[in-house]
């Protein structure tokens, strides 16, 4: 098997991981009984993770992988913050703010974060589509004297 091929290999189950953790992510928020270990809080413990910061790393030099990390990043901080609200238990707020109201809320702030994850789920395939492209447009020469 050709180095490229090799390379475009991994960074296709690296992206297949990576929609796993979106479903499994997905799935939990919406109450379903996972394990909440198939969806680990930080970016290095995600399969998608463990594939950037490890092998992908001969990847370091090139712009269109550095743009993956920060969509990741985000990405994990923002389903930790939506983790943390899908388990706080309502609260009643002040006199006129009954628990009701507070749930509404919390339940509206849950679907902005939601929306926010799929958006930005988004930009990190298309950052990864982005250096599949570049790495396609490579020799394997090149992908070789990446490592």
């Amino acid at each position: 098997m050709s180095k490229k091929k090799e390379t475009l290999d991994l960074i296709r189950k690296a992206r297949v991981g990576h929609k796993r953790w979106m479903s499994y992510a997905k799935a939990i928020i919406m109450g379903l009984p996972l394990d909440k270990k198939a969806v680990p809080l930080i970016e290095t413990d995600c399969s998608f993770g463990k594939w950037y910061y490890g092998e992908g790393q001969i990847f370091s030099s090139l712009e269109t992988f550095e743009a993956i990390e920060d969509p990741h990043t985000l990405l994990h901080g923002l389903y930790m913050k939506l983790y943390k609200l899908q388990k706080e238990p309502p609260k009643g707020g002040f006199i006129f703010t009954p628990k009701r109201l507070n749930e509404k809320k919390r339940k509206k702030e849950m679907e902005k974060i939601t929306l926010q994850m799929e958006a930005t789920s988004n930009l990190l395939l298309e950052a990864l589509k982005d250096l599949e492209n570049e790495i396609k447009n490579m020799s394997d020469l090149e992908i070789q004297n990446l490592e």
